[in-house]
């Protein structure tokens, strides 16, 4: 591929899709592409896009409620993208997707870049939101060269909206960073430290930011079950939080007594993987999880809500269980915390499975692809690993 000036636009992000548009916007300047990065200023302080070498970052304060109303962040969009002679502009998200296509579509034709438009969630609200948000996503779905899901139900959902081309693009597998050389023993004797338990205890470990979408008042309600005939099973929540979710968890741990900690925003995920147990994620969607990757990678026995892109994602190197349903989480943790060696083996099915995942090169191959040329039908997504190229 020719050198291309690619513009990836993202909203507010404090996780996955942030770290995914890092690796992007590194591989596409180390093959010598142009890249800029548009998005809120706090986006830039968490990802560094403007200290990667050779991209440029642009602050735009791109709201946190989807509007078609968004003139000021239309306008600048447009501005930024004009300026910068964009062959192709990547959307990442419904906020981020909209103000693009607003703005692409308000530039004269001769000068309009190619609109990629990556879809990281579902649509989870309901009533009047639903509504809006559905209309938000047609509107993008019509507008796109291409739609990428990050998973195949959303691939579904793009065409169920009106989208010529769609297809599902993977996002790389996080590679595990400890900052130092840490094993399993002293990862586990540091945290137990920490957190005041014996060595006996049974971590279960959930990462991911306090928010609705995680449905963790289904772990505690799991966690009041398991503390009943196994008192050494603890659950540790690792990430940011959104306080309104956060505050009333917290006042029923307190209140109930729940072996749950929250630990909040950590940088040693990965020496975390290593100290746990098991990995529980109880989502109510989720597309293919990269916390889940970062697990799997680091070789543990993971259960998960069979929503979204989880199942194809872990196929039979987990326990899969309805979202929503504390008896079937705790009846899986309980399993594993008595069955040290079925733990041992579905963690070893995970790192097996992990060997699959893409990393970054391989990603922005296939990302390149969908920027040089135009699918030649939508096509049927089927297996994610055979429907990486257009």
């Amino acid at each position: 591929m020719s050198t291309t000036r690619i513009v990836l636009v993202l909203g507010s992000s404090a996780g996955g899709v942030g770290v995914h548009i890092a690796g992007l916007a590194r591989e596409f300047a180390e093959r010598g592409h142009r890249v800029g990065v548009i998005g809120p200023a706090e986006t830039d302080a968490l990802f560094r896009f403007s200290s990667i070498p050779g991209v440029k970052f642009a602050a735009v304060p791109i709201p946190a409620h989807l509007s078609l109303k968004e003139t000021a962040a239309v306008s600048a969009v447009r501005a930024l993208v004009a300026g910068f002679h964009a062959d192709v502009v990547h959307a990442h998200g419904f906020r981020a997707g909209l103000l693009s296509a607003l703005a692409i579509r308000r530039m004269r034709r001769s000068r309009r870049p190619r609109l990629v438009s990556t879809w990281h969630n579902a649509i989870l609200s309901t009533g009047a939101r639903r509504r809006l948000e559905r209309g938000v996503a047609r509107l993008i779905a019509r507008s796109a060269d291409v739609v990428l899901g990050a998973s195949t139900d959303l691939v579904d959902l793009a065409r169920e909206l009106g989208a010529e081309h769609a297809a599902f693009a993977p996002a790389a597998a996080p590679t595990p960073t400890f900052g130092e050389d840490v094993n399993y023993s002293l990862a586990r004797r540091r945290l137990l430290s920490e957190l005041g338990l014996s060595p006996d205890a049974i971590l279960v470990l959930t990462v991911g930011r306090v928010a609705r979408q995680k449905d963790l008042g289904t772990l505690l309600d799991a966690a009041a079950l398991w503390r009943q005939t196994h008192p050494r099973i603890h659950s540790i929540v690792a990430g940011g939080a959104d306080a309104k979710v956060l505050e009333p968890l917290e006042a029923r741990v307190r209140a109930e007594r729940l072996p749950v900690r929250f630990l909040g925003q950590r940088q040693d995920v990965a020496a975390l993987n290593i100290a746990a147990d098991m990995v529980v994620l109880t989502s109510t969607w989720e597309a293919r999880a990269l916390v889940i990757q970062e697990a799997m990678l680091t070789g543990k026995a993971v259960i998960a809500t069979a929503v979204g892109g989880l199942p194809e994602l872990i196929g039979d190197a987990g326990i899969l269980v309805p979202a929503g349903d504390a008896e079937a989480v705790a009846d899986a943790v309980r399993a594993l915390a008595d069955d040290p060696v079925r733990r041992s083996e579905l963690g070893r099915q995970a790192a097996i499975r992990a060997l699959d995942f893409p990393d970054e090169a391989h990603v922005a191959d296939v990302i390149e692809e969908f920027y040089a040329s135009r699918p030649a039908s939508p096509g049927n997504p089927g297996n994610p690993k055979e429907s990486t190229t257009p």
